[in-house]
């Protein structure tokens, strides 16, 4: 039943974090249709630069908030949360008030355009993106799984909205998806204001409770802003070598092989509780060998997919017009690269267990350290050669250099014996996947039979059953 629980916490939490994720990707065909590459690549450059300003409003609060929020009960949970929430509200404002003095000068580095206007806009985003991703903490903390997904998809619903209205119907450009983000995260943010007011009480704010907190939360900084350096850092290189509409170009690719990323987050919101409230039972490696299997072959058969099928996806013909603009076609053979970069990042979380149970959490900045250097170093070399592709390159080069990191530190503390392959025949799969045959039998062929070879030839007796006994409920009407 444990693994069946963790595919029901999968499901419920990650369905949230897909939908936030989901945005985006649902947006992207109104953007290639609307902008042109230099404006959809400022665009990128100002969530580039949202991301990583947001791990800076954040300094590990966010982790912080989770554990003393799930650790402690009563009176002691109000004061940690009150605490962590007055001090985010403190430096959110501080934060913002020296990027606003700032704006003018750094606002051509952010967005490759001079538009310290966009900036302002940013910066309130920021600021109200930091706050309301407080009490979705809580919720998750609290497990109130529909009240969680209901802030989610009314987030969804409202920037969707939003956009089509500025964008299409106003004709406002990339100031009306600014001012659509800013009434979509203000709303939310102005919703959630009832969990604020209960979990957080002035009084409560005292020194030795803020450097308990800070004592914790501030060594996760390095390790998220290195993460950010991975995830967003190949879009500046672009920049600065080849220009802002070559910026908008990658980024329409990365943003289509973007679906890898959120199955890996979706599936790691239900897998770190799980093994760690399970990590020290008597058969836990067994557990992780089989769910390492388990998530791996989805993983692999779900990037094989979109892979394949990314030409026909890109033409889909909607209301006469194809699903991405034309201008944006040439950005192709970026996407299956993007998920098998992807795809390494997985093999990476997968391997996460070993190092909470080990409480080896100290090697966590250098794996990233690892990947940020790789995919810089990486990106320099390749993108003057390749153009681009050469920055998806990069990409997939770093993720794998920090799943092979931690799998060299955490296999000599905590060896799990694992099906060796199920791990090497997707990577395998995925690896001739980037040989592109534009035959449509051929994919219909692949696609078809891909889950039965991956049944029968890469898991095990054991894996196939807890498969099909574990996961049954995804096939009952």
């Amino acid at each position: 039943m444990a693994i069946k629980n963790l595919g029901k916490q999968t499901l419920i939490y990650g369905l949230g974090h897909i939908m936030a994720r989901l945005v985006t990707f649902l947006l992207l065909p109104l953007y290639t249709h609307t902008f042109t590459q230099e404006e959809y690549g400022a665009i990128s450059l100002a969530y580039a630069f949202m991301g990583f300003a947001i791990i800076l409003y954040r300094y590990g609060m966010d982790t912080a908030l989770m554990k003393f929020s799930i650790q402690s009960k009563g009176e002691e949970q109000i004061k940690y949360t009150s605490v962590i929430i007055i001090t985010q509200l403190i430096t959110s404002t501080i934060f913002s008030l020296i990027l606003y003095l700032l704006r003018y000068d750094i606002a051509e580095f952010v967005l490759g355009l001079n538009r310290p206007d966009w900036m302002l806009s940013l910066i309130i985003i920021l600021f109200l993106d930091a706050f309301w991703n407080l009490p979705m903490l809580i919720l998750r903390s609290e497990e109130k799984a529909v009240t969680f997904i209901s802030f989610s998809l009314v987030n969804v619903i409202l920037t969707m909205a939003l956009n089509i209205y500025f964008v299409i119907h106003l004709n406002e450009g990339v100031d009306g998806v600014l001012k659509a983000n800013i009434i979509a995260s203000g709303l939310v943010s102005f919703l959630s204001l009832p969990i604020i007011f209960r979990i957080t009480k002035i009084k409560f704010l005292k020194k030795e409770i803020l450097l308990k907190v800070l004592s914790f939360s501030l060594p996760f900084l390095p390790a998220g802003l290195f993460t950010m350096i991975m995830e967003l850092s190949d879009r500046y290189i672009i920049e600065w070598l080849l220009g802002t509409a070559e910026v908008g170009l990658y980024s329409a690719g990365k943003k289509m092989g973007m679906l890898g990323l959120t199955a890996v987050m979706g599936f790691n919101m239900g897998w770190t509780p799980f093994f760690l409230k399970r990590g020290k039972n008597k058969n836990a490696k067994k557990q992780f060998k089989i769910i390492t299997t388990i998530f791996l072959g989805v993983m692999g058969y779900i990037c094989l997919l979109v892979s394949l099928w990314i030409s026909e996806i890109m033409r889909f013909s909607v209301f006469g017009s194809p699903l991405i603009g034309v201008e944006f076609w040439e950005c192709e053979p970026i996407v299956s690269l993007i998920l098998l970069g992807y795809f390494f990042f997985g093999t990476y979380v997968i391997q996460l267990p070993g190092v909470y149970i080990k409480e080896i959490t100290g090697w966590i900045p250098l794996f990233r350290v690892i990947g940020a250097s790789v995919l810089v170093l990486s990106s320099i070399i390749t993108i003057p050669i390749f153009g681009i592709y050469g920055a998806a390159i990069a990409v997939v080069i770093a993720f794998f250099s920090m799943s092979l990191s931690i799998f060299l530190k955490v296999q000599t503390v905590y060896s799990i014996p694992y099906n060796w392959k199920g791990i090497i025949f997707p990577i395998l799969i995925l690896l001739l996947a980037q040989i592109r045959f534009d035959v449509v039998l051929y994919k219909l062929l692949v696609s078809f039979i891909f889950p039965f070879v991956w049944v029968f030839l890469a898991t095990d007796k054991q894996e196939r059953e807890i498969f099909k006994n574990q996961f049954s409920f995804f096939f009952k009407k």
